[in-house]
Protein backbone atom coordinates (compact mmCIF):
# COMPACT_ATOMS: atom_id res chain seq x y z
CA UNK A 1 0.00 0.00 0.00
CA UNK A 2 2.99 2.24 0.47
CA UNK A 3 4.75 1.20 -2.57
CA UNK A 4 4.67 3.99 -5.87
CA UNK A 5 3.46 2.87 -8.36
CA UNK A 6 1.50 4.25 -11.34
CA UNK A 7 0.18 8.05 -9.92
CA UNK A 8 -3.27 7.48 -12.37
CA UNK A 9 -3.73 4.09 -10.85
CA UNK A 10 -6.73 4.57 -8.16
CA UNK A 11 -6.85 1.69 -5.04
CA UNK A 12 -9.68 0.81 -3.23
CA UNK A 13 -10.40 -1.92 -0.78
CA UNK A 14 -11.83 -3.38 2.33
CA UNK A 15 -10.35 -3.95 5.70
CA UNK A 16 -11.83 -6.06 8.37
CA UNK A 17 -11.07 -9.62 10.64
CA UNK A 18 -11.13 -11.98 9.19
CA UNK A 19 -12.09 -11.47 5.73
CA UNK A 20 -11.14 -14.92 4.30
CA UNK A 21 -15.15 -14.84 3.33
CA UNK A 22 -15.43 -11.71 1.75
CA UNK A 23 -16.23 -11.37 -2.02
CA UNK A 24 -16.35 -7.79 -1.96
CA UNK A 25 -13.24 -7.96 -4.00
CA UNK A 26 -15.05 -9.73 -6.98
CA UNK A 27 -17.87 -7.19 -6.95
CA UNK A 28 -15.90 -4.17 -7.01
CA UNK A 29 -13.57 -5.79 -9.57
CA UNK A 30 -16.21 -6.48 -11.42
CA UNK A 31 -17.57 -2.62 -11.38
CA UNK A 32 -14.30 -1.48 -11.69
CA UNK A 33 -13.62 -3.37 -15.30
CA UNK A 34 -17.26 -2.62 -16.12
CA UNK A 35 -15.86 0.96 -17.38
CA UNK A 36 -12.17 0.13 -17.85
CA UNK A 37 -11.04 2.27 -14.93
CA UNK A 38 -7.47 2.11 -14.24
CA UNK A 39 -8.72 0.65 -10.75
CA UNK A 40 -8.26 -2.23 -8.34
CA UNK A 41 -9.17 -3.21 -5.45
CA UNK A 42 -7.76 -5.24 -2.50
CA UNK A 43 -9.07 -7.28 0.67
CA UNK A 44 -7.05 -6.10 3.73
CA UNK A 45 -7.78 -9.10 6.23
CA UNK A 46 -5.62 -6.68 9.23
CA UNK A 47 -5.69 -7.73 13.23
CA UNK A 48 -6.73 -4.47 15.27
CA UNK A 49 -3.54 -3.67 16.33
CA UNK A 50 -2.31 -3.48 12.52
CA UNK A 51 -5.60 -2.02 11.57
CA UNK A 52 -5.06 0.67 13.91
CA UNK A 53 -1.50 1.40 12.84
CA UNK A 54 -2.54 2.04 8.96
CA UNK A 55 -4.91 4.16 9.91
CA UNK A 56 -3.05 6.40 12.08
CA UNK A 57 -0.71 6.34 9.36
CA UNK A 58 -4.18 7.33 6.87
CA UNK A 59 -2.59 10.32 4.85
CA UNK A 60 0.65 8.24 3.99
CA UNK A 61 -1.65 5.20 2.54
CA UNK A 62 -1.71 4.92 -1.25
CA UNK A 63 -5.39 4.78 -1.41
CA UNK A 64 -8.19 6.67 -2.73
CA UNK A 65 -11.70 4.74 -0.80
CA UNK A 66 -12.40 1.66 1.21
CA UNK A 67 -14.75 -0.59 2.83
CA UNK A 68 -14.73 -1.12 6.90
CA UNK A 69 -16.06 -4.30 7.83
CA UNK A 70 -16.35 -6.53 10.98
CA UNK A 71 -15.02 -5.50 13.09
CA UNK A 72 -14.29 -1.83 12.66
CA UNK A 73 -17.11 -0.10 11.72
CA UNK A 74 -17.53 1.88 14.85
CA UNK A 75 -13.68 2.34 15.54
CA UNK A 76 -12.69 3.75 12.23
CA UNK A 77 -14.56 7.13 12.69
CA UNK A 78 -11.44 8.27 15.13
CA UNK A 79 -9.31 8.21 12.35
CA UNK A 80 -11.60 10.05 9.75
CA UNK A 81 -12.20 13.99 8.98
CA UNK A 82 -15.55 14.27 8.22
CA UNK A 83 -18.70 12.02 8.36
CA UNK A 84 -21.51 11.96 5.74
CA UNK A 85 -24.87 12.55 8.07
CA UNK A 86 -26.28 8.91 7.60
CA UNK A 87 -22.93 7.54 9.28
CA UNK A 88 -23.11 10.55 11.89
CA UNK A 89 -26.51 9.59 12.69
CA UNK A 90 -26.04 5.73 12.56
CA UNK A 91 -22.49 5.85 14.63
CA UNK A 92 -21.40 3.20 11.70
CA UNK A 93 -18.87 3.87 8.76
CA UNK A 94 -18.57 0.77 5.84
CA UNK A 95 -17.84 3.11 3.14
CA UNK A 96 -14.74 5.80 3.24
CA UNK A 97 -13.67 8.03 0.31
CA UNK A 98 -10.86 10.22 0.29
CA UNK A 99 -12.20 13.51 -1.28
CA UNK A 100 -8.82 16.19 -1.77
CA UNK A 101 -6.50 15.35 1.81
CA UNK A 102 -9.97 14.68 3.67
CA UNK A 103 -11.25 10.94 4.36
CA UNK A 104 -15.02 11.12 4.84
CA UNK A 105 -16.78 8.26 6.37
CA UNK A 106 -20.17 6.96 4.78
CA UNK A 107 -22.89 4.20 5.34
CA UNK A 108 -24.45 2.24 2.37
CA UNK A 109 -25.25 -0.53 4.65
CA UNK A 110 -28.39 1.12 5.35
CA UNK A 111 -28.94 1.92 1.71
CA UNK A 112 -28.25 -2.09 1.11
CA UNK A 113 -30.26 -3.04 3.90
CA UNK A 114 -33.43 -1.29 3.09
CA UNK A 115 -33.12 -2.35 -0.92
CA UNK A 116 -32.92 -5.79 0.05
CA UNK A 117 -36.22 -5.77 1.93
CA UNK A 118 -37.72 -3.41 -0.53
CA UNK A 119 -36.90 -6.16 -3.22
CA UNK A 120 -38.49 -9.11 -1.46
CA UNK A 121 -41.72 -6.74 -0.94
CA UNK A 122 -41.54 -6.29 2.99
CA UNK A 123 -42.82 -3.00 4.43
CA UNK A 124 -41.82 -2.75 7.66
CA UNK A 125 -44.01 0.13 8.85
CA UNK A 126 -45.72 -0.54 11.74
CA UNK A 127 -44.10 -4.14 12.25
CA UNK A 128 -41.75 -5.34 15.73
CA UNK A 129 -38.55 -6.46 15.12
CA UNK A 130 -35.92 -8.03 16.63
CA UNK A 131 -32.56 -8.07 16.10
CA UNK A 132 -29.53 -10.05 17.38
CA UNK A 133 -26.81 -8.23 18.03
CA UNK A 134 -25.74 -4.24 18.73
CA UNK A 135 -22.42 -3.99 16.50
CA UNK A 136 -22.16 -1.45 13.16
CA UNK A 137 -24.12 -3.88 11.14
CA UNK A 138 -26.82 -4.12 13.71
CA UNK A 139 -26.40 -0.10 14.12
CA UNK A 140 -27.72 0.35 10.07
CA UNK A 141 -30.08 -2.20 9.92
CA UNK A 142 -32.11 -0.65 13.35
CA UNK A 143 -31.92 2.52 12.24
CA UNK A 144 -33.23 1.65 8.65
CA UNK A 145 -36.40 -0.28 10.10
CA UNK A 146 -36.98 2.82 12.65
CA UNK A 147 -37.09 5.35 9.57
CA UNK A 148 -39.20 3.11 8.14
CA UNK A 149 -41.84 3.09 10.79
CA UNK A 150 -41.69 -0.07 12.51
CA UNK A 151 -43.72 0.30 15.90
CA UNK A 152 -41.11 -1.81 17.95
CA UNK A 153 -37.60 -2.87 18.13
CA UNK A 154 -36.06 -5.54 20.53
CA UNK A 155 -32.64 -5.67 20.83
CA UNK A 156 -30.66 -9.46 22.15
CA UNK A 157 -26.77 -8.72 22.69
CA UNK A 158 -24.57 -10.59 25.14
CA UNK A 159 -23.18 -7.20 26.04
CA UNK A 160 -26.13 -5.23 27.36
CA UNK A 161 -24.59 -2.02 27.69
CA UNK A 162 -23.34 -2.13 24.79
CA UNK A 163 -26.93 -2.86 23.50
CA UNK A 164 -27.93 -0.04 25.70
CA UNK A 165 -25.90 2.75 24.57
CA UNK A 166 -27.22 2.32 20.99
CA UNK A 167 -30.81 2.55 21.73
CA UNK A 168 -30.26 5.57 24.17
CA UNK A 169 -28.33 7.33 20.73
CA UNK A 170 -31.72 6.28 18.57
CA UNK A 171 -34.34 6.91 21.23
CA UNK A 172 -33.65 10.35 21.40
CA UNK A 173 -34.64 10.28 16.89
CA UNK A 174 -36.85 7.99 16.88
CA UNK A 175 -38.97 8.19 20.34
CA UNK A 176 -42.23 6.84 19.03
CA UNK A 177 -40.71 3.75 18.93
CA UNK A 178 -41.24 0.94 21.78
CA UNK A 179 -37.48 -0.31 22.59
CA UNK A 180 -36.65 -2.76 24.59
CA UNK A 181 -32.86 -4.32 25.17
CA UNK A 182 -32.70 -7.83 26.45
CA UNK A 183 -30.27 -10.64 27.28
CA UNK A 184 -29.24 -13.39 24.76
CA UNK A 185 -32.09 -15.42 26.78
CA UNK A 186 -33.87 -18.57 25.01
CA UNK A 187 -36.65 -18.38 27.15
CA UNK A 188 -36.95 -14.24 26.73
CA UNK A 189 -36.35 -14.57 23.12
CA UNK A 190 -39.56 -16.77 22.55
CA UNK A 191 -41.84 -14.55 24.17
CA UNK A 192 -40.71 -11.66 22.48
CA UNK A 193 -40.70 -13.54 19.41
CA UNK A 194 -44.32 -14.79 19.88
CA UNK A 195 -45.51 -11.40 19.11
CA UNK A 196 -43.13 -9.92 16.21
CA UNK A 197 -43.09 -9.93 12.18
CA UNK A 198 -39.29 -10.24 11.63
CA UNK A 199 -35.86 -11.41 13.08
CA UNK A 200 -32.62 -10.47 11.69
CA UNK A 201 -29.50 -11.53 13.16
CA UNK A 202 -26.64 -9.15 12.69
CA UNK A 203 -23.59 -11.08 14.32
CA UNK A 204 -21.00 -12.96 13.09
CA UNK A 205 -22.49 -16.66 14.28
CA UNK A 206 -23.48 -18.62 11.89
CA UNK A 207 -20.29 -17.91 9.44
CA UNK A 208 -18.84 -21.24 10.50
CA UNK A 209 -20.54 -24.48 10.50
CA UNK A 210 -19.10 -25.33 14.16
CA UNK A 211 -21.21 -22.07 15.13
CA UNK A 212 -24.36 -22.92 17.44
CA UNK A 213 -27.73 -22.24 16.62
CA UNK A 214 -28.37 -18.80 18.15
CA UNK A 215 -32.15 -19.21 18.01
CA UNK A 216 -32.92 -22.96 18.72
CA UNK A 217 -36.63 -24.34 16.90
CA UNK A 218 -38.39 -24.63 20.27
CA UNK A 219 -38.19 -20.15 20.41
CA UNK A 220 -39.85 -20.13 16.55
CA UNK A 221 -43.38 -18.73 16.75
CA UNK A 222 -46.28 -20.35 15.29
CA UNK A 223 -46.68 -17.09 13.30
CA UNK A 224 -45.08 -16.83 10.46
CA UNK A 225 -42.40 -14.21 9.96
CA UNK A 226 -39.30 -12.91 8.08
CA UNK A 227 -35.89 -14.07 9.15
CA UNK A 228 -32.78 -12.46 8.05
CA UNK A 229 -29.55 -13.48 8.48
CA UNK A 230 -26.71 -10.80 7.07
CA UNK A 231 -24.33 -13.54 6.54
CA UNK A 232 -23.86 -14.53 2.59
CA UNK A 233 -21.52 -17.28 3.20
CA UNK A 234 -22.70 -19.92 3.67
CA UNK A 235 -25.51 -19.02 1.54
CA UNK A 236 -28.06 -20.91 4.00
CA UNK A 237 -26.86 -20.91 8.11
CA UNK A 238 -27.93 -23.16 10.46
CA UNK A 239 -30.64 -20.54 11.19
CA UNK A 240 -32.24 -19.86 8.24
CA UNK A 241 -32.53 -23.63 7.12
CA UNK A 242 -34.11 -24.00 10.71
CA UNK A 243 -36.43 -21.05 9.77
CA UNK A 244 -36.84 -23.08 6.42
CA UNK A 245 -37.69 -26.21 7.94
CA UNK A 246 -40.17 -24.56 9.96
CA UNK A 247 -42.16 -22.74 7.13
CA UNK A 248 -40.81 -18.99 7.41
CA UNK A 249 -39.64 -17.12 4.55
CA UNK A 250 -35.89 -16.48 4.53
CA UNK A 251 -33.43 -14.04 3.45
CA UNK A 252 -29.42 -14.03 3.69
CA UNK A 253 -27.22 -10.97 3.44
CA UNK A 254 -26.14 -11.23 -0.59
CA UNK A 255 -28.45 -8.66 -1.35
CA UNK A 256 -28.07 -6.13 1.13
CA UNK A 257 -24.07 -6.83 0.14
CA UNK A 258 -24.85 -5.96 -3.61
CA UNK A 259 -26.66 -3.02 -2.89
CA UNK A 260 -24.41 -1.54 -0.13
CA UNK A 261 -21.30 -2.28 -2.45
CA UNK A 262 -22.92 -0.48 -5.69
CA UNK A 263 -23.85 2.07 -3.69
CA UNK A 264 -19.65 2.50 -2.44
CA UNK A 265 -18.69 2.50 -6.09
CA UNK A 266 -21.03 5.03 -7.36
CA UNK A 267 -19.44 7.18 -4.62
CA UNK A 268 -16.16 6.43 -5.15
CA UNK A 269 -16.26 6.93 -8.92
CA UNK A 270 -19.36 9.20 -9.07
CA UNK A 271 -20.50 6.30 -12.08
CA UNK A 272 -23.58 4.08 -12.32
CA UNK A 273 -23.05 1.33 -10.74
CA UNK A 274 -23.31 -1.67 -13.33
CA UNK A 275 -25.87 -3.81 -10.94
CA UNK A 276 -26.53 -6.56 -12.66
CA UNK A 277 -22.49 -7.64 -13.45
CA UNK A 278 -21.92 -6.82 -10.09
CA UNK A 279 -24.74 -9.30 -9.13
CA UNK A 280 -23.41 -12.34 -11.20
CA UNK A 281 -19.88 -11.58 -10.33
CA UNK A 282 -21.20 -11.81 -6.79
CA UNK A 283 -22.95 -15.02 -7.05
CA UNK A 284 -20.27 -16.79 -9.56
CA UNK A 285 -17.93 -16.08 -6.57
CA UNK A 286 -20.25 -17.20 -4.12
CA UNK A 287 -20.34 -20.21 -5.66
CA UNK A 288 -16.62 -20.64 -6.47
CA UNK A 289 -16.41 -23.33 -3.56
Amino acid sequence: MHAAGDPDLKIYGIFGYPLGHSVSGAIQNCALDNYGLKSIYFVFERPPAQFRLLMRRLRSLLLDGFNVTVPYKEEVIHYLDRLSPEAEALGAVNTVKKTGNKWIGYNTDLYGFLKSLDEIGFRAKNKRAVILGAGGSARAVVYGLAKSGVRKIAIFNRTITRARRMVSQFKKKFPKIDWTVHPMDQRRLKEVLSNSDLLVNTTKVGLKTSDPLLVSRSVFPKRKILVYDLIYKPKQTKLLKLASSLGHKTINGEAMLLHQGARAFELWTGKRAPVRDMKKALSDALHAD
